[in-house]
């Protein structure tokens, strides 16, 4: 018997059937069960009450209650001389510039001078500022700090602001050390230029000076 050309011999589960074979060369099985994806187990699952299938319609979710507004901070601070019961809030506050060795006989000082000021937000002391008037005839800022959680709020502003406004002296000079970058930075956004530098300080880094001319208007 001959050999069928390829493609066209009988197929052999054909062949076994007695059934003729497929001009595809294919088996009369190929294709059964064609369409029927398997199912996956989790198919089976009997669904519960409030299961929701994909070919279900999109369900209208329950709106969800608004968010409380959150409480602006005050932009504006009551600027003012200190309280005799806010001298422990007053030694924080300046042990953040001059350590806290120092920071109580330094604001005592002051205190007695009447040189020092506070900025006030909701009653709490969230920034102070120390001040003398007999430096070369001149208005000196010794200090100044802000509380570290309403930095960048426009306290020192408010802060200078009021120095400024009381001032005995048309010159207005302030110093920070050399190595605080936030507080170079903070002198040039109020209008401050550099007037010079003190060396050979205990504490090892070149102070910088700094100088404002004061307008007539902003002093008494």
């Amino acid at each position: 018997m001959g050999l069928a050309p390829e493609g066209e011999g009988p197929h052999p589960a054909a062949a076994r059937a007695g059934r003729p074979a497929r001009r595809d060369g294919l088996s009369h099985d190929a294709g059964r069960g064609r369409g029927r994806a398997p199912r996956h187990p989790a198919l089976h699952a009997r669904r519960r009450p409030g299961d929701q299938s994909l070919h279900d319609p999109p369900r209208r979710q329950p709106a969800r209650p608004a968010r409380a507004a959150l409480v602006p901070r005050s932009a504006v601070s009551l600027v003012r001389p200190p309280g005799d019961a806010e001298f422990a809030a007053l030694t924080e506050l300046a042990a953040e510039v001059t350590g806290p060795d120092r920071a109580g006989a330094f604001v005592r000082s002051y205190l007695e001078q009447h040189h020092l000021l506070v900025a006030d937000r909701a009653g709490a002391v969230v920034g102070l500022l120390a001040y003398r008037t007999d430096w070369f005839q001149c208005t000196f800022v010794s200090l100044v700090s802000v509380r570290s959680d309403v930095r960048r709020q426009g306290v020192a502003r408010e802060l200078f602001r009021s120095v400024e406004e009381m001032s005995p002296s048309p010159r207005l000079f302030s110093s920070t050390v050399e190595t605080n970058a936030i507080s170079i930075q903070m002198h040039g956004a109020l209008g401050f230029t550099p007037s010079g530098h003190i060396d050979n300080l205990p504490q090892g880094y070149r102070e910088l000076l700094f100088y404002k001319a004061l307008l007539p208007g902003r002093r008494r």
